[in-house]
């Protein structure tokens, strides 16, 4: 988790605790409590602004809560399977069957070392991740983007479809990525 995340979920779980810490003391006489808390009002510094910044924290963290519920709600679907309907009947095409297909096709190009893909698929989209060591001759976008393309037009052929199923091809230097954190060790 990076710093700025951290950050980020470090003041919002502040927040959370302050608003559940003060809404504890306003309501401790609900139950017997070995401890007694002084009241809100009686705490130094923030006594005299608590209710105004539990109000707007509270505020906060129904917004948080509702933007929440509709990313949840409406968060597209991932599955393991693409149903393609045609004419006759539907297809149902696998994930792995993807990955191996597309596998196969980077395997046959000699400008990757030892390539892995993984494939992500929602209902009407697909996305592919090949991740290898590129050679020199292959670290030009020029040569990057027809592999992609190539890869693209191969799956959209696999499918034989109609249908709007939307592809992306995504290409990742491992090589790259290994020599950075060499330098950085």
């Amino acid at each position: 988790m990076g710093k700025i995340r951290k950050l980020l979920f470090s003041v919002v779980l502040l927040g959370l605790l302050m608003t559940f810490f003060f809404v504890l003391i306003e309501n401790q006489q609900a139950i017997y409590l070995p401890v007694y808390f002084i009241s809100m009002d009686d705490y130094p510094v923030v006594g005299p602004y608590i209710q105004t910044i539990l109000f707007w924290l509270s505020v906060f963290f129904i917004g948080l809560a509702i933007l929440l519920l509709l990313i949840t709600i409406f968060y597209p679907k991932k599955s393991n399977t693409l149903i393609i309907k045609g004419k006759n009947g539907s297809l149902r095409v696998q994930k792995s069957v993807v990955e191996n297909f597309v596998l196969e096709s980077v395997k046959k190009e000699p400008s990757i070392e030892n390539p892995r893909v993984k494939v992500k698929m929602s209902k009407k989209k697909i996305k592919i991740k090949i991740a290898g060591g590129l050679r020199k001759t292959m670290r030009t976008a020029e040569k990057q983007n027809e592999l992609i393309e190539q890869i693209r037009h191969e799956v959209s052929d696999l499918l034989a479809t109609d249908d709007a199923i939307k592809t992306e091809v995504y290409l990742k230097d491992e090589q790259e990525n290994a020599a950075q954190r060499n330098r950085v060790e």
